[in-house]
């Protein structure tokens, strides 16, 4: 038993104070205890409501709202794309026939000539074609829910519970069977139709692509109906006109029930009002039961125009744009829409029809009364690649941007699904998209094509081993696996695939793209060294068909801090983005906060980098990380050794001529030189150089323009100057006199340009650090220094 000191119950009777005692006892036993208690008398009772089942109780998300046979005016909708169709996962019976991976989809768009095919219950499976095949057999594998899928149905995350027990599940049905329904729809391409016993079937050339609404159309919002706020009268756009002079109609745009917190995933308040909507809306959907077109997924048309709002030339004001001004607080505000074109250094061609390009995503925190809680003062967000083309749209005849992203997605209480999305499932989905509740930045590059199509096929892998698992039916989230460590895992077996093939065909690599994998490199493999698991992985991709039990996920926290550079999302996105400007590559940002911006409950929040919502920390922390991380490179050391030799040439003449340093021969004591070059290393050397250059100083990754550098470096001198004599006052006043010297004070100015030199061209506090460690160590026991010092 727990017994409290007799003493400090002096004051009551002595009974009462034995009663006191036990009481006090029992409660700080309990106290102990509770938590075991709780655990060990916790019942598994059913798993709370997810975001997607709440979801799902309200009829306009359910495929059944939507009737075939109910279509649009032609002239008014076109289809979303030209297969498109809903997945259905075939029973588990019907799968062990054949052991091929295939579902069934109902075809709900079909191309002209196979109109016959609308409405049917169709076969789709792969093509004969040894990248697919390589896929599959990479990735099938029988699903097993265990305990972790157990947990994270009780966490409230969508599981794929009809996947378990099934065996050698792979792609296609991982994607079909990753919600408690049948109702993911998708766009096909590379389609190609067979007779399989007397019934058309479908192959398909690429993995599906997810996708909302069958119908679109364009259109822009006149007025609100008061009786009925989610109907919108809307004008459709008129390209003989080119302009919304079009047919007026009715259209319904459903206020989404509140998600397992409480928010919103789309309200139509404020829609009418937001200058994003000036250009129009693209609205995916279908006809209802009754013929009201109703919304699935909005895109505001001035995203996706090439149009810009802001054009940014060189290569310096990019960076500073990636790195200080895209996520500030005025490019944040609730309701914003930003684009930016970057242009580096040297001749670019505008961007134009035909244009591939990579998308590096991005998204924030939710923050307001009804935000998300921040937890270590960090704002993680999300981080995924994507493609970009740039393709003519039907309706208007003006080019404009085409997105989908290669969403590597953990299981989450929304039902977002890992797999290949375009805007309107990802984005701009009223029943999902993050559109309207959290701030979103995508940059598009117009880099290699090769690279483009690469990074699609290794996602792909990823992203169909995030749906099943690897077989245990979850993937959660560590700090060597998530969706950002990930999708860097992509990009560098991407790398190392593309070096694998250019080696084998001609025995070297394009030049241009040769140096883009080597920047990638440096930044994905921070310390030279890869990880295990993705070099493992990597070997894979170059034998398929050894099972898909050899992959490997490292939770280690080794393995996460070896390629620490990409843990965070914010750091990811914008050193990646500043990794292709520097290669030369065109760059557009496109930026969204919460639109239509209406609700004031929610407030978008930058992500962050480590304790970056810390107003100091959070700047000098991701500074002394970039500075102290920068590996001591033979071109840095080099540079030591020139930058070190001018300042001892024109620090010994002025020494001598001011008689600062007299002429006399040094006494060296072995023992004394080596006990103080390790003291020394320590203070000043690296104690100075990290407060006044690594913590002080911009990093070179943020884009100082040359009058910038000149300023932070000349405040940098003037500090490390200014802190002798401050030290000789407070603190060290045996070096008061010296301190105060002028004689002294001028070869420390001289000695900070050197190491503000040396910082600011190589972004690494190794080699100041090691020019200001051997002047030091140099002056006091070889030049006089300590005589000084102590007279």
């Amino acid at each position: 038993m727990l017994l409290l000191p007799q003493p400090r119950l002096r004051w009551l009777p002595r009974r009462r104070r034995r009663w006191s005692a036990l009481l006090l006892a029992i409660g700080a036993m309990a106290l102990l205890f509770l938590p075991l208690a709780r655990a060990a008398l916790a019942q598994p009772g059913p798993p709370p409501p997810t975001s997607y089942d709440l979801a799902w109780r309200a009829p306009f998300n359910r495929p059944a709202h939507y009737p075939l046979e109910r279509r649009p005016d032609p002239a008014l909708y076109r289809p979303h794309s030209d297969w498109f169709g809903r997945l259905i996962l075939p029973p588990a019976a019907t799968m062990a026939q054949g052991g091929e991976d295939w579902v069934w989809l109902e075809v709900e768009q079909a191309p002209a000539g196979h109109d016959d095919l609308i409405g049917r219950r169709l076969r789709l499976g792969w093509l004969d074609d040894p990248k697919l095949r390589a896929l599959v057999s990479n990735v099938r594998t029988p699903v097993r829910l265990g305990a972790e899928a157990r947990l994270a149905a009780q966490q409230g995350n969508v599981v794929p519970t009809r996947l378990n027990g099934r065996a050698e599940v792979g792609p296609l049905q991982s994607l079909a069977g990753a919600h408690p329904h049948d109702d993911i729809t998708v766009a096909l391409e590379a389609v190609r139709v067979e007779q399989r016993n007397g019934e058309p079937m479908l192959r398909i050339g690429r993995p599906p692509l997810q996708s909302t609404g069958r119908w679109v159309g364009l259109v822009q919002l006149l007025s609100r109906d008061p009786a009925d706020p989610e109907r919108f009268r809307v004008q459709h756009y008129d390209r003989h006109r080119g302009s919304f002079s079009g047919a007026i109609e009715t259209v319904r745009l459903p206020v989404q029930p509140p998600d397992r917190h409480g928010r919103r995933f789309f309200d139509p308040a404020g829609l009418l009002e937001t200058p994003t909507g000036a250009e129009g809306w693209y609205l995916y959907g279908a006809p209802d039961g009754a013929g009201t077109f109703t919304a699935q997924a909005l895109e505001p048309r001035l995203l996706t125009s090439l149009a810009n709002d802001r054009l940014l030339q060189g290569t310096t004001a990019g960076l500073n744009h990636i790195s200080r001004v895209n996520w500030s607080d005025d490019q944040t505000r609730r309701g914003r829409v930003n684009r930016v074109d970057l242009v580096p250094d040297g001749a670019h061609t505008p961007w134009q029809p035909g244009d591939r390009s990579l998308v590096i995503h991005s998204f924030g925190g939710i923050g307001g009364p009804d935000g998300e809680a921040i937890s270590g003062f960090t704002v993680t967000g999300h981080f995924a690649f994507g493609a970009a083309r740039v393709v003519v749209d039907p309706f208007t005849g003006q080019p404009r941007f085409d997105l989908r992203y290669h969403q590597i997605y953990a299981n989450n209480p929304n039902g977002i699904v890992s797999g290949s999305q375009d805007w309107s499932a990802y984005t701009g989905n009223l029943q999902r998209g993050w559109l309207g509740t959290r701030p979103i930045s995508d940059v598009l590059v117009r880099t290699e094509p090769l690279l483009l199509e690469e990074l699609a096929i290794q996602a792909e892998v990823l992203m169909a081993r995030y749906r099943s698992g690897d077989g245990s039916g979850v993937s959660l989230v560590s700090p060597a696996i998530s969706c950002v460590q990930d999708s860097s895992q992509a990009l560098w077996i991407t790398i190392d695939q593309l070096r694998r093939r250019r080696r084998a065909l001609d025995g070297s690599e394009l030049p241009r793209l040769a140096s883009l994998a080597q920047a990638l490199d440096a930044l994905l493999t921070p310390f030279g060294m890869v990880r295990d698991d993705w070099r493992h992985n990597a070997s894979l991709m170059n034998n398929p068909g050894d099972g898909p039990d050899r992959f490997q996920a490292s939770r280690s926290l080794r393995d996460g801090l070896l390629s620490w550079r990409s843990m965070l999302p914010r750091r990811a996105h914008d050193e990646m983005a500043g990794v292709f400007l520097r290669h030369g590559d065109r760059l557009r940002l496109v930026r969204t906060n919460q639109l239509p911006g209406a609700d004031q409950r929610l407030a978008p929040l930058a992500p962050t980098q480590l304790l970056g919502q810390l107003p100091v920390v959070g700047v000098i922390q991701p500074r002394l990380m970039d500075a102290f991380f920068a590996p001591l490179t033979g071109r840095g050391l080099a540079l030591a050794a020139v930058l070190l030799g001018a300042y001892a040439a024109v620090a010994l003449a002025l020494g001598r001529a001011t008689g600062f340093l007299p002429v006399q021969r040094p006494r060296v004591r072995p023992l004394v030189l080596v006990r103080q070059a390790l003291v020394l290393l320590l203070t000043p050397a690296l104690v100075e150089e990290t407060l006044f250059r690594a913590a002080l100083l911009p990093h070179p990754l943020e884009g100082l323009s040359g009058w910038d550098s000149v300023a932070w470096g000349t405040l940098s001198v003037g500090l490390f100057v200014a802190w002798h004599p401050l030290a000789g006052r407070l603190w060290y006043p045996q070096g008061r006199r010296l301190f105060d010297d002028g004689r002294f004070l001028l070869l420390a100015s001289l000695l900070g340009v050197v190491c503000v030199i040396a910082y600011l061209a190589t972004g690494s506090v190794w080699p100041p650090v090691l020019i200001h460690w051997l002047v030091v160590l140099i002056w006091l026991e070889l030049l006089g220094g300590r005589w000084r010092l102590q007279g």
